[in-house]
C-alpha cells in the first residue's frame, strides 16, 4: 500500500503537533522555558503547515 502525499503531509503535521506536546509538557513540568518555547514553535509550524497545505 502505497501513502498518497495527503496522508504523509497528515502524517506530518500530527507528528509535529505531538512532539510539541510532548515538549511544551516537559517544558512546563521541569521549568525549561527554552524547552517550552521550542514547543511552542513547534506548534506554530504545525498550524501554518496545516493553513497552508490543503489538499
Amino acid at each position: 500500500m502505497n501513502s498518497t502525499p495527503d496522508r504523509r503531509m497528515r502524517l506530518r503535521i500530527i507528528v509535529l503537533t505531538l512532539g510539541a506536546t510532548a515538549m511544551i509538557t516537559a517544558g512546563l513540568a521541569t521549568e525549561w522555558w527554552w524547552l517550552l518555547g521550542i514547543g511552542v514553535w513547534t506548534v506554530i509550524v504545525a498550524f501554518l503547515t496545516e493553513m497552508i497545505y490543503r489538499p
